[in-house]
């Protein structure tokens, strides 16, 4: 890809709250994007992480009240990806937030992945006390090895839905550069 190509590709994704919720993504579709995003890079390439895909209107449902962030367009959301990131490969203190990092990297790549695919998507934050996190688990049959990291709403844009777009930091902003 070259530059212009990146700069159009990182330039058109936003994130998406108006989905099509009669177009739900096949599991191919889905396991497609975790195709790409596999790749992500984890510490050690331990690759730590796991997403948990969600397509039916029942558990979509109820993993995002759980959520609880989603509460004007949940009813439209037709996937959703459960990130976590598994405990025990991350040990000793100097390791007690890298299973936080690789998630994140996953999440994102995730996310690109999607683009790439031609999907929507939006990141719903997981900042849930942990009583929610083994609510979400239970419900949604996540193993207790595993620590909730973000939610991501996957899908199509409904045709002609508007996308919120912020204004971007500058990069002198974004950026310090060190002689």
């Amino acid at each position: 890809m070259d530059e212009d190509g990146a700069r159009v590709f990182f330039g058109s994704r936003h994130s998406v709250r108006n989905f099509d919720p009669d177009n739900v993504p096949t599991e191919g579709e889905l396991r497609s994007i975790v195709e790409l995003a596999r790749n992500t890079p984890s510490v050690c390439n331990r690759q730590g992480f796991r997403v948990h895909m969600y397509r039916s209107r029942e558990d979509i449902d109820a993993i995002l009240k759980i959520q609880n962030g989603a509460t004007g367009f949940a009813h439209v959301v037709p996937a959703v990806g459960v990130v976590t990131a598994r405990r025990a490969l991350f040990v000793g203190p100097d390791e007690r937030n890298q299973r936080w990092v690789d998630g994140g990297l996953f999440a994102m790549t995730l996310v690109w992945a999607a683009h790439a695919r031609g999907f929507a998507t939006c990141m719903l934050n997981w900042s849930l006390p942990s009583v929610s996190s083994a609510r979400l688990r239970k419900v949604a049959d996540i193993p207790e090895g595993e620590d909730i990291v973000v939610v991501i709403a996957f899908g199509h844009a409904k045709e002609g839905a508007r996308v919120a777009r912020s204004q971007k930091r500058s990069i002198d902003d974004l950026a310090w550069f060190h002689p």
